[in-house]
């Protein structure tokens, strides 16, 4: 038995017989060259998965689409409220569910307040509670809605896992039967493995996909509120004058460096011009 099973399989698939008849009806078939036979077998695949996701999108359009939804925020608090409106905040985002992708905070320089951000994934269900409790935390500035639609990439690459399980499943019928030539069952072998490595990597992109359309991705930054001297016409002199201390430290460290490197060479200068002078004397008197 050769290599034409598969195609045999894959037309069996297509017209919805059973593998059993069509096995039987393949024993006597003339066997096939294998690179025809999975150039047969792959165009049987490409068919089924039109008709699959054609069939699939006509379905689902009547059901449901598949939305990426992103919220986007900015809450400022008082200067020395941040870290607690953060902390806060992930407590509210435990509570609701959620999945947090990242959460930090910055509070590394001594002349600005802290920062915060939260990233995470929340259950619909729970995403207008938690967001009435995040605008309690401070003052809302930038409040802002996206949403994609993924309706197509998520139908075809369902669509995609389906035609690739059923090829998948068929090969295995094949590498099950008795009686096969070493040869061929190293070709289907060769074309299994890339067919369950394809289905891999269609089953992380649909996770992925997963994440983003059953869940609601909110991106909430947290910052001090500006004041008023921060936010008017003086705002340069105060920069200024805030920078003026570290500006004259930046020049004594420059003028120390200049003079640390220029030692050496004064000091080579000097004891040159005094063997230079003694030499000239000794030679003055022995004149």
């Amino acid at each position: 038995m050769t290599l034409s099973l598969l195609l045999g399989a894959l037309t069996a698939c297509g017209r919805g017989g059973s593998m059993e008849a069509d096995s039987g009806t393949l024993e006597g078939a003339a066997p096939a060259p294998a690179p025809a036979a999975f150039g047969k077998a792959k165009r049987a695949a490409a068919a089924e998965l039109a008709q699959s996701a054609k069939a699939g999108t006509d379905t689902a359009s009547e059901v449901r689409r598949y939305v990426a939804v992103r919220h986007t925020l900015q809450i400022f608090t008082a200067a020395d409220g941040v870290e607690a409106a953060w902390r806060d905040a992930t407590d509210a985002c435990t509570a609701a569910g959620c999945e947090v992708l990242n959460a930090a905070l910055e509070r590394n320089d001594e002349r600005r307040p802290a920062t915060a951000m939260l990233e995470a994934r929340v259950p619909p269900q729970q995403l207008e509670a938690f967001l009435a409790r995040i605008s309690r935390l401070g003052r809302t500035g930038l409040n802002a809605r996206t949403a994609e639609d993924k309706t197509d990439t998520v139908l075809d690459t369902e669509a995609r896992l389906k035609n690739q399980t059923a090829f998948r499943d068929h090969l295995r019928v094949l590498m099950a039967t008795p009686g096969a030539k070493l040869k061929d069952l190293i070709e289907v072998e060769r074309e299994l493995v890339q067919v369950q490595s394809e289905l891999d990597s269609l089953a992380s992109q649909r996770k992925v996909l997963a994440n983003e359309t059953e869940r609601v991705h909110v991106s909430i930054s947290f910052r001090a509120q500006p004041s008023v001297i921060e936010t008017g016409m003086w705002r340069p002199v105060t920069d200024a004058l805030r920078g003026a201390g570290h500006v004259i430290a930046s020049s004594i460290g420059v003028l120390i460096t200049a003079v640390v490197g220029l030692l050496p060479w004064g000091i080579a200068l000097v004891l040159a011009g005094w063997g230079v002078r003694a030499a000239w004397r000794r030679r003055r008197r022995a004149r």
